[in-house]
């Protein structure tokens, strides 16, 4: 989906300037036609002045500015629309609450497309890395019926959730990763430095030393004499599997993996389909047409291989068949969810079916984490315990050794 910058003639032969988003020129000058407006100028916005880079993620937003804070400006217009201030005053007011430069940047822009004539979506869709394409669809429809403040109260909750979401999913993995790092930090520090000085005094024994002994002397050897060399390792495999991911066939081999991760693959299959039912319901809620609707997700969605069976399912939607049918035959979701949607379609709530499910999916995220990171403690305490008592037996079987030798 491309940025365009345009100006046109109204029907009362005043000018009007913006910006729409459209797959093609003809279609932007189409969408203009079918506004009433006779396009008098068209330009695609650059993707340095659109700020993005080409590639729209949904919510997902620039790494120049924060999640949150994009989620509370949201939250500060909706209120302020929802007490029926013009739009142009209360985006003065949030941008006169603003202290972070880029964000004033993009505030400022877009305050001066509207007061140009142009539309709040076109001007959100000119910053796609920060302000996405469910974003901007969702804005563009909330204009259409002239619910823009519901439309962005909505907007605003749904990034608030995913950043409840997001904080219980790294606070529930922070306490393991922590536990692995030391307890990784202190075996490499004792390998490398302590074991060969406390082992020093086993180097005048005149018979072969215990086989665990023998492995710690080993391994503390190769880190002590080839500790360049496996750094050099460990960053050429992490370069290079990045290579690899950043190329189509690594990343649809990454994308199709993911999900079969033992434990953690479930996770990630329950995060992707909460965040497309929530994704999809909200456009439908927002009057999006579901052929639409899917055709969004699909672009927006960061799984290559989630995509791709989002595309066979929106084919097979605007072929006239049903949603669940498509859904049960992909194989990614599983009986309940496709039950639950088939009866949203046959009851016409399927938006409202769409939002139970992502609640019921996150819900599940979170009790998942909670008895993962219940597991993981313990087994990583217990895989700790025993390198320590690796260690130990290693330094202690020769000593004892020596002892019998001296008794």
């Amino acid at each position: 989906m491309a940025a365009f910058r345009y100006r046109a003639a109204t029907a009362d032969g005043s000018t009007q300037k913006g910006v729409l988003e459209a797959p093609s020129r003809e279609r932007a000058v189409a969408d203009l036609r079918a506004r009433g407006l006779i396009p008098l100028d068209l330009k695609p916005l650059s993707q340095k002045k659109s700020g993005g880079s080409g590639r729209t993620r949904g919510f997902s937003f620039g790494s120049r500015v924060p999640r949150g804070l994009i989620g509370s400006t949201v939250r500060q217009l909706a209120t302020l629309l929802q007490a029926g201030l013009p739009l142009d005053q209360a985006l003065n007011l949030v941008l006169g609450g603003t202290r972070h430069a880029e964000l004033r940047r993009i505030l400022s822009d877009i305050r001066e497309n509207i007061r140009q004539g142009g539309d709040l979506a076109g001007a959100f869709g000119a910053h796609p890395s920060v302000f996405g394409a469910t974003f901007v669809t969702m804005v563009r429809a909330g204009e259409s019926s002239g619910t823009l403040e519901i439309v962005m109260e909505r907007l605003a909750e749904h990034m608030e959730q995913q950043a409840r979401l997001r904080r219980k999913v790294r606070g529930a993995m922070a306490y393991p990763l922590l536990m692995l790092l030391v307890g990784l930090g202190v075996v490499v520090f004792m390998l490398a430095f302590v074991i060969p000085k406390v082992t020093d005094i086993f180097s005048d024994m005149q018979r072969t030393l215990p086989l665990p002994t023998r492995i710690l002397l080993g391994v503390s050897d190769f880190m002590r004499d080839h500790w360049l060399l496996l750094v050099l390792a460990i960053v050429g495999i992490g370069l290079g599997g990045y290579a690899i991911a950043r190329t189509a066939a690594g990343r649809k081999l990454l994308h199709r993996n993911v999900f079969r991760v033992p434990l953690l693959g479930v996770v990630a299959r329950l995060l992707a389909v909460g965040r497309f039912s929530r994704t999809l319901g909200m456009l439908l809620k927002n009057g999006v047409p579901l052929d639409r609707a899917l055709d969004i997700v699909k672009r927006i969605t960061a799984n290559v291989e989630l995509g791709r069976i989002i595309g066979e399912v929106a084919k097979g939607v605007q072929q006239g068949h049903s949603l669940a049918a498509h859904l049960s035959d992909s194989g990614f979701f599983d009986e309940t969810f496709v039950q639950l949607v088939a009866a949203g379609e046959q009851s016409g709530s399927l938006e409202r079916m769409l939002l139970v499910v992502s609640d019921e999916c996150d819900n599940r995220v979170e009790a998942r984490l909670q008895v993962l990171t219940s597991l993981m403690e313990p087994v990583m305490i217990l895989v700790m315990g025993a390198l320590v008592g690796f260690i130990v037996m290693a330094i202690i079987l020769p000593i004892f050794e020596m002892s019998s030798m001296v008794g």
